[in-house]
């Protein structure tokens, strides 16, 4: 049995964002119907996505991915890492958005991590002194 690769003109119209550094995306068009999700159960917080790129926004690549194509877009209260395919380079209309993360916004959240050092002398340094 053969193969074949059907040809979709649709994709290869397509832009995929690439960046290894912020881009700042205009607002622009999106349709519920472009939202592919990895898991049915953020369903509920798409429309904060959609709110968010029809507004503008900044989107920050992620640093744990290595592909330059996966974003972070912060919402009021979600971070979605999402690939983003625009219809074209003026980026006003978005064809396909993937989402691969939805997490809880944790912008301005301070991070404190204790040494071993720490714990022995709970908490206190030379430097308190």
């Amino acid at each position: 049995m053969a193969i074949f690769k059907k040809q979709d003109q649709r994709t290869e119209a397509r832009l995929l964002l690439e960046s290894s550094g912020e881009v700042e995306l205009p607002p622009a068009e999106v349709d519920a119907a472009a939202i592919v999700m990895q898991f049915e159960q953020w369903r509920p917080f798409l429309p904060e996505l959609f709110e968010t790129l029809r507004a503008g926004t900044i989107a920050e690549p992620v640093p744990v991915m290595n592909d330059a194509a996966t974003f972070a877009v912060h919402g009021r209260t979600r971070t979605f890492w999402v690939k983003i395919w625009h219809a074209s380079v003026e980026r006003t209309r978005i064809e396909r958005v993937q989402v691969l993360s939805c997490l809880p916004l944790a912008r301005g959240t301070r991070v404190i991590a204790r040494t071993l050092f720490d714990e022995e002398t709970d908490g206190e340094s030379e430097d308190d002194e």
